[in-house]
C-alpha cells in the first residue's frame, strides 16, 4: 500500500513539474528568427543590411517633382509618436533644402557672377536648415503607417512632401530677403533645385 502511495505521489509531482516548465516556455516573447529564402535574402542576412525599407521610407525616395522626406517616432501615445515622426520629417526635409538650396547659390555663383563670390558666400551661410522650417509647417502628408511595439508603444513613420507651389512661394520669401537675395529667375531657380533635389534623392540611394 506505502508502495503505490508513493508512486502515485511521484507521478503527480511529475506531471506538476512539467506543467510547469511547459507553462513558463508559452508565457515569455520567444523570438524565431526566419531562414532565409532566396540568395537576395541571404546575402543582406550575412552583411547584416537591412532587407526592405518601409512604405513611407521607400515614398521619400521615389523620383517625383515634389521635395519628400520620412520621418519616424516612439511613443506610449500614438499623437505623440506622430507628432514626433512628423517634426523628424519635417526637419530632414529642412535640412535637404538647406543643402539643395546653399549648393545651387554657390553653383550660380561660380557660374555667372564671381566677382561677387565674398558676398555671395556671406548670404549662403545665412540660409540654414532653422531658416527652411518656417516653409514646411503645412506641408502635406501623404503615408502614415502605425506600429505597435512588444512593449506596447507606438511606432510611426510618416512621409511629407512639399509641393510645387510651396517651392514658388519659398523662392519668393528667397528673393524677398535683402541678407540672403538670389540673383536668378524663378524659372531658374526652379530648375537647378529639381537637379539638386535629384542629386540629393541619388545619394540617400546609394546609402
Amino acid at each position: 500500500m506505502k508502495n503505490i502511495l508513493k508512486t502515485l505521489l511521484f507521478g503527480v509531482i511529475a506531471i506538476a513539474v512539467i506543467g510547469s516548465c511547459s507553462s513558463s516556455k508559452n508565457d515569455g516573447y520567444v523570438n524565431t528568427q526566419k531562414k532565409p529564402k532566396t540568395d537576395a535574402q541571404e546575402v543582406s542576412a550575412n552583411r547584416g543590411l537591412k532587407l526592405q525599407k518601409e512604405e513611407c521610407e521607400e515614398l521619400a525616395l521615389k523620383a517625383t517633382d515634389n521635395l519628400r522626406e520620412s520621418g519616424n517616432g516612439v511613443s506610449a501615445k500614438e499623437s505623440f509618436a506622430t507628432n514626433i515622426a512628423l517634426l523628424d520629417a519635417r526637419q530632414k526635409l529642412a535640412q535637404q533644402l538647406e543643402v539643395c538650396v546653399n549648393g545651387l547659390i554657390r553653383n550660380f555663383d561660380q557660374q555667372h557672377s564671381a566677382g561677387k563670390a565674398s558676398d555671395m558666400i556671406s548670404k549662403q551661410t545665412a540660409i540654414q536648415q532653422a531658416y527652411f522650417e518656417q516653409f514646411l509647417t503645412n506641408s502635406r502628408t501623404i503615408c502614415k503607417n502605425t506600429y505597435i511595439k512588444e512593449n506596447g508603444d507606438y511606432n510611426v513613420y510618416v512621409c511629407v512632401e512639399m509641393s510645387k507651389e510651396e517651392q514658388k512661394a519659398m523662392y519668393k520669401k528667397l528673393s524677398e530677403e535683402k541678407k540672403i537675395a538670389i540673383d536668378f529667375q524663378e524659372h531658374q531657380f526652379m530648375n537647378d533645385l529639381a537637379k539638386a533635389k535629384e542629386d540629393y534623392r541619388k545619394q540617400r540611394l546609394s546609402e
